[in-house]
C-alpha cells in the first residue's frame, strides 16, 4: 500500500513542527503495526514523550531507546521490559556486559526489572547465546530483586522502632513479628516508592495481620520526617499497600487541615494519588473525596483537584457531579426506617434525627431523653460498653455529613434540579439518613407540590395523598415558584405538624427586581454602599469566588456563576489586602454587573435571569450591605 510506503521512507520521518503532540501514536501503531514503527521509533527519539506508543514492539532499536528512557520515560520503559520479559533479554544482555557507565548501569536495571517478573534464570539463559563467559558475567550480576536496595539505607534504628511504632502482629493475631524484624521491615518500607517497592515487602505482608500492618502503615507516616514532602516515597507506597479504610480516614483528616501553602510546597496533591489507592470499598474513598472538595482547608489546590477527579468518575459512570454526591451518602449503618437501637442489655434506646440531623434518644417507651446515659452497674456490661461507643462514633460520623447535605439540598433547590421518581425514592425519601431532612422539605413533581409524610406515604397540602406519576421530575420548589398564597398554606401545615426545615424554604425572603434593573446590567441600589471585608469573603460559602490577586496583592471582586452561565461581578475599593485584610477593614462597593459569560466583557440584562436566581443575588447583596 501507498501509506506503508510512505511510512518506510526516513524522509518523511523528520520533525513535523511538533506533530507527534497532534496525532495520537498509539492508535496509529494499534492500525499500522510494523508499518509505523520506524516513524513512532523516530518520534520518540526527538520526544521521549511517544516511546509509550513503541511498547508493543521488541527489536535491537526499540531496546536501545527502553534502556535509555529508564529514569526519564520510566513507565514506558518499565512496561515495556516487563511485557516483553524473556523475550526482551537477548537485546539488553550485550549492553549491561559493556564498559561501566551509565548505559550499562540502566541496562542492569533492565534485566533486573525482567528478573522480577520472570525471575533470573530466563538472564543467564538469554545470555549464554553469547556463550558460557556471558552467561557466567549475567549470572554474576545483582539481578536478584531482594538484592536490589541503595547503598543509604535508612537510619532507623531498634530502640526508635520499639518506642514509635506499634508491635506488627502475625495473622491469627496471637504472636508479633520481634523489633529487630520489624526495624528490618521499616528499611524495606523506606527504600521502596509507589513505582518501585522492594520485592521482600510482600513476603512480610504475607505473614502479619492486616489491621495490624495498617496502623503501623499510619503511625510510620506519622513519625517519619525530613523528606520535603508531605511523606516520603517509601510511606506513600506503605499507605497505598497496608492502609485500610480506617488509614484512608485518618488521611483524609489530616489533607482536609492543609492550607494552600502547605499543599503546594510539600507536594500535598500528590495524597490523593495514595487516598484513591487504598484497599478499602471505593464508595467509602469516593466520599472523602467528596469531603476535600468541599471542605479542605486548600480552596486553591486541593479541592480543585479533588472535585476534578470526582466529576472524572461522574463522566465513567454517566452521570452529573451531583447526581454521583447523591449516591456516595452514607447510611451510618442506620435501619430501613432511619433509627437506630442501642442494646444495654435490660435497656433499650432509639436514635433518630432532629431538622440539622442531629440524633435525637428516646427510652423504650418513647419518652425523650437528653442524651444517651452512660451504662449503669444494671446493664450488661458488652451489650452497653459496645451501644454506648456505637453512639459515640454516630456522632461523629454524622457531623461529618450533616451541614454538607444540608448545603447540597439548600443549593439544589437555589439551582432547580430535579429527580426521577426512581431517584427520589431511593437517595431521598427511602435514604435511611437523607430522609430525615427530605420529609422536613416541600416537594413538587409538576404542578403539584407534596410533602413526605411520618408513614412514608407522600401528601398534598390537603393532606390527601398522593401518587408520584413515573414520568414526573420531582423538584424542591423555591417560595418563588411556589407563590404566595401556597407557601402560606404549606406554612400552616409544617406548623400543625410541628415541621422544622432543615433551612429556610417556606420561611425564605423572596426578592424582586426593581422596574428600572430588569433592562440593565448594573443594579445601583447597591453601589455606593459599603461593608465591612469579612461579608464579603463570607460569600465563598454560598458559591461566590473572589478575584485574582491585583497590583499590591488586593483582590478587588467577588463572582459568581449563574446556572445558566452568566457571571455576576460586584467591584470594590479599596480592595481586600491578601496578607493583611484588615488593613481596609470598610470596603465600597463600585460596580454590580451582570456578563453573558465569564470571561465575555459583554453586557447582560439582569431582567433576564430566572426568577429564583435573581432573588437568591439580591439576598446575596441584601445580606453583604444589610
Amino acid at each position: 500500500m501507498l501509506v506503508d510506503e510512505l511510512l518506510a521512507d526516513g524522509r518523511y520521518h523528520d520533525d513535523w513542527g511538533g506533530w507527534p503532540y497532534r496525532v495520537p501514536l498509539k492508535h496509529f501503531a494499534a492500525r499500522r503495526g510494523l508499518a509505523a514503527h520506524r516513524l513512532i521509533l523516530s518520534a520518540a527519539k526527538a520526544h521521549p514523550s511517544c516511546a509509550e506508543a513503541l511498547v508493543p514492539f521488541l527489536d535491537d532499536a526499540t531496546a536501545q531507546l527502553m534502556i535509555g528512557a529508564l529514569g526519564r520515560v520510566d513507565g514506558a520503559a518499565r512496561l515495556w521490559f516487563g511485557w516483553h520479559g524473556p523475550a526482551a533479554a537477548p537485546f539488553v544482555v550485550p549492553e549491561a556486559l559493556r564498559k561501566p557507565g551509565p548505559k550499562r548501569a540502566k541496562a542492569e536495571r533492565g534485566l533486573t526489572l525482567i528478573a522480577r517478573e520472570h525471575g533470573a534464570g530466563c538472564l543467564v539463559e538469554a545470555a549464554r547465546r553469547y556463550g558460557e563467559e556471558a552467561a557466567a558475567a549475567i549470572g554474576a550480576l545483582r539481578t536478584d530483586p531482594l538484592d536490589q536496595y541503595p547503598d543509604d539505607l535508612p537510619e532507623w534504628d531498634e530502640e526508635r522502632v520499639r518506642d514509635t511504632l506499634p508491635r506488627i502482629l502475625l495473622r491469627g493475631r496471637e504472636r508479633a513479628l520481634p523489633v529487630r524484624a520489624a526495624r528490618n521491615f521499616v528499611t524495606m518500607l523506606l527504600i521502596s516508592s509507589p513505582e518501585d517497592p522492594y520485592p521482600g515487602c510482600e513476603q512480610v505482608v504475607e505473614l502479619c495481620d492486616p489491621a495490624s500492618l495498617a496502623e503501623f502503615a499510619w503511625a510510620l507516616c506519622a513519625n517519619e520526617r525530613g523528606s520535603g514532602s508531605w511523606a516520603s516515597p517509601g510511606v506513600q507506597y506503605a499507605l497505598r499497600r497496608l492502609g485500610d479504610a480506617g488509614t484512608a480516614a485518618l488521611l483524609t483528616d489530616r489533607m482536609a487541615r492543609w492550607d494552600n501553602y502547605y499543599a503546594w510546597t510539600f507536594k500535598g496533591l500528590t495524597a490523593l494519588d495514595v487516598l484513591m489507592s487504598i484497599d478499602a470499598p471505593v464508595d467509602g474513598l469516593l466520599r472523602h473525596l467528596d469531603r476535600l472538595a468541599r471542605r479542605a482547608a486548600s480552596a486553591k489546590h486541593l479541592r480543585p483537584r479533588a472535585q476534578g477527579r470526582l466529576n472524572a468518575i461522574a463522566r465513567e459512570r454517566g452521570l452529573a457531579p451531583e447526581q454521583l454526591a447523591d449516591r456516595l451518602v452514607p447510611d451510618l449503618g442506620l435501619d430501613a426506617d432511619g433509627s437506630l437501637t442501642l442494646d444495654y442489655g435490660p435497656r433499650r434506646f432509639t436514635v433518630g434525627f432532629d431538622e440539622q440531623l442531629r440524633p435525637v434518644v428516646t427510652d423504650a417507651d418513647g419518652r425523650p431523653r437528653k442524651t444517651l446515659p452512660k451504662p449503669g452497674v444494671k446493664d450488661d456490661d458488652t451489650l452497653a460498653t459496645a451501644a454506648y461507643k456505637r453512639f459515640a462514633d454516630l456522632k461523629k460520623e454524622v457531623r461529618a455529613v450533616a451541614a454538607d447535605q444540608v448545603g447540597r439540598l439548600e443549593r439544589a433547590m437555589a439551582a432547580g434540579r430535579s429527580w426521577t421518581p426512581g431517584e427520589f425514592r431511593t437517595l431521598l425519601a427511602g435514604h435511611p439518613l437523607m430522609r430525615h431532612i427530605a420529609r422536613r422539605l416541600v416537594w413538587r413533581a409538576g404542578e403539584t407540590a407534596f410533602r413526605i409524610a411520618e408513614d412514608g406515604t407522600l401528601a398534598d397540602v390537603r393532606d390527601d395523598e398522593y401518587a408520584l406519576p413515573p414520568d414526573a421530575r420531582v423538584t424542591l420548589p423555591h417560595p418563588v415558584l411556589l407563590g404566595a398564597d401556597a407557601v402560606a398554606a404549606w406554612a400552616a401545615v409544617f406548623a400543625d405538624y410541628v415541621i422544622l426545615q432543615p433551612f429556610p424554604q417556606l420561611g425564605r425572603p423572596v426578592h424582586d427586581l426593581a422596574d428600572g434593573e430588569r433592562d440593565t446590567a448594573r443594579l445601583t441600589r447597591f453601589e455606593g454602599r459599603t461593608a465591612h471585608f469579612g461579608r464579603f469573603t463570607a460569600l465563598t460559602s454560598r458559591g461566590w469566588t473572589l478575584g485574582g490577586k491585583e497590583t499590591g496583592g488586593f483582590r478587588r471582586q467577588v463572582n459568581l456563576m449563574t446556572p445558566d452561565g452568566r457571571h455576576v461581578m460586584v467591584a470594590f475599593e479599596p480592595g481586600i489586602r491578601v496578607i493583611a485584610p484588615e488593613e481596609y477593614a470598610e470596603q465600597t462597593i463600585e460596580r454590580v454587573m451582570l456578563m453573558t459569560g465569564r470571561h465575555s466583557g459583554k453586557e447582560h440584562p439582569f431582567g433576564a435571569l430566572d426568577p429564583v436566581t435573581a432573588s437568591e443575588l439580591l439576598a446575596d447583596l441584601a445580606r453583604l450591605t444589610g
